[in-house]
């Protein structure tokens, strides 16, 4: 069975609320995400993922992809 994880990410050049939806999809978009939310004004992205789908790096990569920074809070 696959280990369910969650990582934080203090994401930052969001403006508004179409920013964190953005950032939402993208990174919803990978395998193994099973939920994501993204609060722009805190600039807090939550992530729940299957770590032996995808990993931290990827899901950051995935932040910067949309066009925003991102690092583990």
């Amino acid at each position: 069975m696959s280990e369910s994880k969650q990582v934080k990410l203090q994401t930052t050049g969001m403006h508004c609320h179409s920013c964190a939806m953005l950032v939402d999809m993208t990174v919803g978009d990978l395998d193994g995400v099973k939920e994501v939310k993204t609060d722009y004004a805190t600039g807090e992205t939550v992530v729940e993922f299957d770590a032996e789908a995808v990993d931290v790096e990827a899901i950051v990569g995935a932040v910067r992809a949309a066009g925003y920074e991102a690092s583990e809070a």
